[in-house]
């Protein structure tokens, strides 16, 4: 199925989703006296059950209610960002095990990814509209704002300036805290491939691709400052170069980076 088959499903999705949002602040309480917000099932929702059946046959629903195949496009967009976040979340809990400063960071671009799923799962409509009023409104509710991309660029920055300059490539590791961060960012790289097929029909705000091209390096740059913090060394790959010796070749890195050399 092409993807223009799904242009005409925000019509629907304009209906739908202000029900979404009710059903969703009456299912979930939240406390937000406590310094993280925590959020509780209420009763009425209590006896729902996790399965439901309904994809047993590898088809699914959008938030549009149309049913595709868990492999379409909009469900490896969808499934590979639940995958970014999980690993996010990993290192998240490693970062905050050795009291790392970025960790409240990486909780709040979880929040964010799943605000880019529910756009994801929300198709734009491309078909013309006689009504612009409600054209105007079906854009601004299926936007992204840009000035998530800003943040992670002012992060990104401040981090930058606490670190050796990059002058070569770096082989992932560092610790266990900045390899998982690696892992998340070449997730991420993929995400961002996933999401770029949907950003080519129009049917998501093109901020999302920006927002998941930007976040992969700043998962890059913190990977780097984890292995800083924890006092860990770089691993860098230098292609051996006979006419140089070897000391020389050490004295082009900094203090806290070592050599993997490929003898072959």
């Amino acid at each position: 199925m092409q993807l223009r088959a799904f242009t005409g499903l925000t019509r629907m999705a304009v209906g739908i989703w202000p029900e979404i949002v009710s059903r969703s602040r009456r299912a979930l309480q939240v406390n937000e006296t406590s310094s993280k917000m925590t959020c509780r099932l209420s009763r009425p929702y209590c006896n729902l059950r996790i399965y439901t059946r309904t994809g047993d046959k590898g088809v699914t629903s959008l938030f549009t209610g149309e049913r595709c195949r868990k492999d379409s496009v909009f469900f490896n967009a969808l499934g590979t960002t639940d995958e970014l976040s999980s690993h996010i979340g990993l290192a998240k809990e490693y970062a905050q095990e050795k009291n790392h400063e970025y960790a409240d960071q990486l909780e709040r671009i979880q929040c964010i990814l799943q605000d880019i799923a529910s756009l994801l799962a929300t198709p734009r409509n491309q078909q013309a509209t006689n009504d612009p009023d409600r054209e105007s409104r079906i854009l601004e509710r299926l936007s992204f704002n840009p000035r998530h991309a800003t943040e992670l660029e002012g992060w990104i920055d401040k981090y930058s300036s606490l670190l050796p300059p990059l002058t070569n490539f770096i082989l992932p590791g560092g610790g266990r805290v900045s390899a998982s961060l690696h892992v998340a960012r070449t997730v991420c790289r993929r995400a961002e491939r996933a999401v770029v097929p949907l950003i080519t029909e129009n049917l998501v705000d093109e901020q999302v691709l920006i927002y998941i091209n930007r976040l992969s390096d700043y998962l890059f740059t913190i990977a780097r400052y984890a292995s800083f913090l924890d006092g860990n060394k770089e691993t860098i790959y230098i292609r051996p170069q006979p006419q140089k010796s070897s000391k020389k070749v050490e004295k082009s890195i900094s203090e806290n980076q070592e050599i993997i050399q490929n003898e072959g």
